[in-house]
């Protein structure tokens, strides 16, 4: 007979771990800070070297009833002998680097190898320069790699941390001749240095020079040059820099396009599309989450809030509705992306679950406005992690609403009525309605105004729309382009290169109803260009490569795109086989399918004259950053 119990061995640990808790048949004792734990040497020897040396040695321990143990927390030693007897590993976030210490001490592998992923999968800008001081003390050299690597992601968040003052001179060395430090620039990784330095110049201002040899030369400003000097022990101190001209990673983005459609059925990634090389990738969000919201930073870092749980996508959710679809549905989460890993990291989470939230970047704060049952408005501080309440919305938003920034203020549109939120007062005024109330608004900033068009249709609504613009200068909107108007299923406004565009979807299919999955369907996307000198859209016939391979993007459902400096190498890779190229129609065919709506309202002027986008100056790109100085984000969904 050949048998095997294969509940034997649970059995086993089983009745070992009751014998241990009613100190039965136990022949050792351990002495951890004052606490005793009767053990059985037999199964300390099975899953530990440590124990297995000691009792079969000659040392003295080998016959000794009670053994203190050095250098060994209670909490860690309860938890290792926890997982000798049960197989199970369970211990507090706050416990891992003690548990971690006492598995290497006593060479418990399993646990310590576990903590140590643990920690890897837990950095943040909080505890990443600690973990990184650990590891390095352990001599852990797959964690090193984890924190610093982790530390480049958010280098210019983690200077500003306690913790990133306490590294020593080979750690920093270290992190500042990396090439995937995350930083716009090169003087930020100067101002790490000098900020190393000055938090202890009496002790720390001699190894200027050496991290000097961690500079890259070339990259830095003239202004930073003559800091750094300044803050030389002698006048005459030559320092040597390096010779590297490679930028950082940070430095070399790309400006790409995110495209986020409300609703959209796959939400584990989004397309991202690179208009100077027709590339798209895929940026991963985060698991089962729908309708949430997104916003950029002018240093291009990405938030998302709240959104609907995935598995709940059948239930409609209202604003008017009992508080109590929503407390299982609506999600409070809010998450950081990482353009290093291309994930989203948890981070404190909002005080109100929140759908569609107005959310916007504002002088250096989150701002999440409206989206919940009682319209509250909330404000997030990246330097400490942390939200608090900011006065709620005046009045309730049951319609879409969007919203923007621009100078110290946020403005938010709706059907209802516009308002505007000063930063510097911490209050809500009413604002100019926009001339045709929107359903739908979507808006950005551009050249210190707003620009604003109701993007979506139902797919009967044959009315012409224009693009409206409001001036905080004179307090009232006014229709753009001297009044020409756009026949569209769905439209989008976006920035590119410092320049304004319009996009502009016609779906068509059989018997002119919007099917998106109909093999007759065909879809036209027309690009406008805004000519802010002559108050006019261009109408682009050489898209050039603005327009993305996108099937969907011609579809019923609103799309929003969000400006963001990507790195393409740790982007995703968008699937062949989850979009097609968008069917574009002839001039005549679009001409035709123009006349099969009718103008209700009117038609406004029409500019047909040809253009391409080489026409575009170079003084576009240098204005690219002129909202972003102003504390405008034109990132907003």
């Amino acid at each position: 007979m050949d048998v095997t119990n294969e509940v034997h061995s649970n059995d086993v640990l089983r009745e070992l771990n009751g014998l241990r808790e009613r100190a039965e048949l136990t022949d050792v004792v351990l002495e951890v800070d004052g606490r005793s734990f009767p053990c059985h040497r037999a199964v300390l020897a099975s899953c530990s070297p440590y124990f297995r040396g000691m009792f079969t040695s000659g040392y003295a321990e080998a016959k000794q009833e009670r053994i203190s143990i050095q250098d060994v927390s209670e909490v860690a030693m309860a938890t290792i002998l926890d997982y000798a007897y049960t197989g199970c590993l369970q211990t507090e976030p706050d416990q891992v680097q003690a548990v971690m210490s006492a598995a290497r001490l006593l060479q418990v592998d399993f646990v310590g190898r576990k903590a140590a992923e643990y920690m890897k999968d837990h950095l943040d800008v909080f505890n990443c320069a600690d973990v990184l001081m650990y590891a390095d003390m352990l001599g852990d050299c797959g964690l090193v790699e984890a924190s610093e690597r982790y530390i480049a992601s958010r280098l210019n968040q983690v200077v500003l941390q306690p913790s990133f003052l306490q590294l020593s001179l080979p750690l920093l060395q270290s992190l500042l001749n990396r090439d995937d430090l995350m930083t716009k620039s090169e003087d930020d990784v100067v101002q790490a240095a000098l900020r190393w330095i000055d938090s202890d110049q009496e002790e720390r201002s001699q190894h200027l020079p050496a991290l000097c040899k961690s500079l890259r030369l070339s990259l830095i400003s003239s202004k930073k040059h003559v800091t750094i000097k300044s803050k030389c022990l002698s006048v005459d101190s030559n320092l040597v820099y390096s010779d590297s001209t490679t930028q950082r990673l940070g430095q070399v983005r790309t400006e790409m396009q995110i495209f986020l459609q409300a609703d959209y059925v796959d939400n584990d990634s989004q397309p991202c599309y690179d208009p100077s090389t027709g590339e798209l990738y895929a940026i991963n969000m985060p698991g089962n989450l729908d309708s949430f919201s997104v916003t950029v930073t002018p240093e291009d870092e990405l938030y998302l809030a709240g959104g609907v749980l995935a598995t709940a996508r059948h239930i409609v959710i209202r604003r008017d509705t009992d508080p109590g679809m929503m407390a299982d549905i609506v999600q409070k989460k809010f998450y950081q992306y990482n353009h290093l890993f291309n994930t989203w990291e948890p981070r404190c989470e909002m005080t109100s679950p929140r759908v569609r939230c107005g959310l916007v970047y504002l002088k250096g704060y989150i701002y999440a406005i409206g989206g919940d049952k009682d319209e509250t408005a909330e404000r997030y501080d990246p330097s400490r992690d942390q939200w608090t309440s900011i006065p709620p919305l005046p009045h309730p938003m049951p319609s879409d609403f969007c919203a923007v920034t621009l100078d110290d203020s946020i403005y938010v549109i709706r059907k209802e009525g516009c308002y505007r939120f000063s930063s510097t007062e911490s209050t809500w005024n009413k604002m100019a309605d926009m001339l045709k109330p929107p359903l739908s608004p979507q808006a950005v900033t551009h050249q210190g105004c707003i620009y604003c068009i109701d993007c979506d249709k139902e797919w009967r609504d044959s009315s012409r729309t224009c693009v409206e613009m409001y001036n905080p200068a004179d307090g009232v909107w006014k229709q753009t382009g001297n009044g020409k108007s756009f026949i569209f299923n769905n439209a989008t406004l976006m920035k590119h290169k410092g320049t304004l565009y319009l996009f502009t979807v016609h779906t068509f299919g059989d018997h002119g109803r919007q099917n998106l999955w109909e093999p007759s369907k065909q879809s036209s996307v027309s690009v406008h260009r805004y000519q802010p000198e002559t108050d006019s859209w261009m109408s682009l016939e050489d898209k050039g490569r603005l327009v993305p391979p996108l099937k969907w993007l011609g579809s019923e459902n609103r799309t929003d795109c969000l400006m963001s400096r990507m790195i393409p190498t740790f982007l995703g890779d968008w699937s062949a086989d989850e979009d097609l190229p968008v069917v574009e129609m002839s001039a005549d065919e679009e001409e035709e399918s123009d006349n099969t709506f009718s103008d209700s309202s009117g038609s406004g002027t029409t500019d047909d004259s040809e253009d391409d986008l080489s026409d575009q100056d170079t003084s576009d790109e240098d204005n690219s950053d002129e909202d972003s100085q102003s504390g405008s984000d034109d990132g907003e969904i």
